[in-house]
């Protein structure tokens, strides 16, 4: 009994030094609203579109922990008629610093995420997309020993797009999504294990679009909203440390262009983001830097 204390009482130590966090690049809203929009504006039979995407994010905690996530993602979308079906992947190398000592270092996989969609369009101005996200771990929770890429739980939610056109140059954009997650066993740093989840993740979107010939700018604004996490055997700070409310701010830069026949578009996003609950475990800010190439054919 006085051994189990003292394990505990050890894990419970490790935890208040251990900011309780994973990002996932796959469950991104901003990635995902803007790669699913087409690269041309007039239907074509060409349904296929990958998507190759680099990013960078830096995040810096309110406790003195620094976290750099550097990496790729893979995207496939299938269109036919008003639906789509989409497929994303992503890795990254992590690298986390705690008062100037390297605390973690290693490279994991993202989960493997579905989405399927279809669109309705409202008279001629007003596009919306309703679309069905079911995700799937590919590596065991890391999350109660240290920072993880990928959320390591299967999921599933659902995602609405809108897009209303102001003139025949710019757009209003908006959304909402929530997606659940399965709770799973995952062992802490002392090799107990737990039943844990992040819980349910909500998000809402709003931005402007303006284009012009093969350029265009989207400036936005997202929130999310971490909400419901869960543990057992539990600890007092474990909510406090996985719940969380965070805005991101983000500015986008497009262009279209051909080369014979196939479509190509580049992307370039710069976003600052920050925590506004916890601010004891949670992010005092969070900048990301991505950049994609998307091929249609």
């Amino acid at each position: 009994m006085k051994h189990r204390i003292h394990r505990y009482l050890l894990l419970f130590g490790l935890l208040l030094h251990t900011p309780l966090s994973a990002i996932s690049i796959v469950y991104n809203f901003r990635i995902a609203q803007i790669t699913k929009q087409p690269l041309v504006e007039t239907p074509r039979k060409q349904n296929h579109t990958f998507v190759t995407l680099l990013f960078d994010q830096y995040q810096q905690k309110y406790e003195p922990v620094n976290q750099n996530f550097v990496g790729g993602l893979g995207s496939y979308i299938f269109g036919f008629s008003s639906n789509y079906i989409r497929a994303d992947f992503a890795v990254s190398h992590i690298k986390e610093h705690t008062k100037g000592i390297t605390t973690f270092s290693g490279t994991e996989t993202d989960d493997f995420l579905i989405t399927l969609g279809h669109n309705f369009r409202i008279k001629d101005k007003t596009s919306l997309t309703l679309s069905g996200l079911f995700g799937f771990p590919t590596h065991d929770i890391h999350t109660l020993q240290h920072v993880d890429f990928g959320y390591g739980q299967f999921s599933a939610g659902l995602q609405l797009d809108g897009s209303t056109n102001l003139h025949h140059d710019n757009a209003l954009i908006y959304g909402a999504r929530y997606i659940y997650l399965v709770p799973r066993h995952a062992c802490d740093n002392v090799g107990e294990s737990h039943k844990f989840t992040i819980g349910n993740d909500a998000d809402l979107l709003f931005a402007y679009k303006q284009y012009w010939h093969k350029h265009g700018i989207e400036l936005g604004y997202t929130s999310r909203f971490d909400f419901g996490a869960h543990v057992c055997p539990s600890f007092d700070d474990i909510v406090e440390k996985t719940n969380y409310i965070r805005s991101n701010f983000y500015f986008v830069y497009k262009y279209k262009f051909h080369i014979r026949n196939v479509a190509h578009r580049f992307l370039f996003n710069l976003s600052y983001g920050l925590d506004h609950k916890p601010k004891i475990y949670g992010n005092k800010f969070i900048i990301t830097l991505w950049t994609s190439w998307d091929v249609n054919f």
